[in-house]
């Protein structure tokens, strides 16, 4: 890659320190809570840059054994489940459905008092 850096994931970073140490505290607090969210979401956006490939790669390779399918999507899990043609009290298909829970919330929010347990 040509990129080196800062890498997207810092800038990110430095973007979301400065909303935080240098904005926040100057505004009122309905904008400070505005800018609360935009952490949260610029927060989102670095974890998936940084772990969303890895975190993918995980729960695919769980859903492609499952399925027996090279395409395996969360469409076409959730078609199948739908369709009947996985049951809900299969083992397999309950630790994918909690990886692919966990993963997300990885993402998501990992601060998440649920996902804490998860993952201990």
């Amino acid at each position: 890659m040509i990129f080196d850096r800062p890498t997207s994931s810092e800038l990110i970073k430095a973007v979301i320190d400065f909303l935080e140490t240098k904005i926040k505290h100057e505004l009122p607090a309905h904008l400070a809570f505005k800018i609360r969210i935009t952490n949260n979401v610029l927060g989102m956006v670095q974890r998936e840059i940084d772990q969303g490939e890895q975190l993918s790669e995980e729960v695919i390779e769980v859903m492609s054994n499952l399925i027996n399918s090279d395409e395996a999507t969360t469409k076409k899990l959730s078609d199948l489940i739908k369709n009947g043609d996985l049951d809900l009290t299969d083992i397999k298909l309950k630790e994918l459905l909690v990886l692919l829970s966990k993963n997300k919330i990885a993402i998501d929010n990992p601060n998440y008092s649920t996902y804490k347990k998860l993952i201990k």
